[in-house]
């Protein structure tokens, strides 16, 4: 989740509760990269109706690419960790 001081100050006391929180978080976060993914693809599907020729190759090049690849956003890695954050240091207590 990038690095931290308090979560690293944190780090000598992490505890069973700690791992549950952490995996409850990976998994927050997997799920808003799938919403993420989702989003794009309607939008370049929608995108993709409206345009033609070179524009409409583009766009469904990179729909094709998304289909086959997943994402890892920065704006789900930080609003999940923010969320989160308070959860994994009171689990060390």
């Amino acid at each position: 989740i990038g690095y931290d001081s308090s979560i690293k100050a944190c780090k000598n006391s992490f505890t069973e509760n700690t791992v549950d929180v952490v995996e409850k978080m990976i998994e927050a976060d997997i799920k808003c990269n799938a919403s993420m993914k989702e989003l794009l693809s309607d939008l370049l599907f929608v995108g993709r109706a409206g345009a033609k020729g070179w524009l409409r190759r583009i766009l469904k090049n990179q729909s094709k690419y998304l289909k086959k690849n997943d994402i890892k956003g920065a704006g789900c890695l930080v609003s999940v960790k923010s969320r989160w954050k308070k959860a994994i240091i009171m689990s060390t207590i």
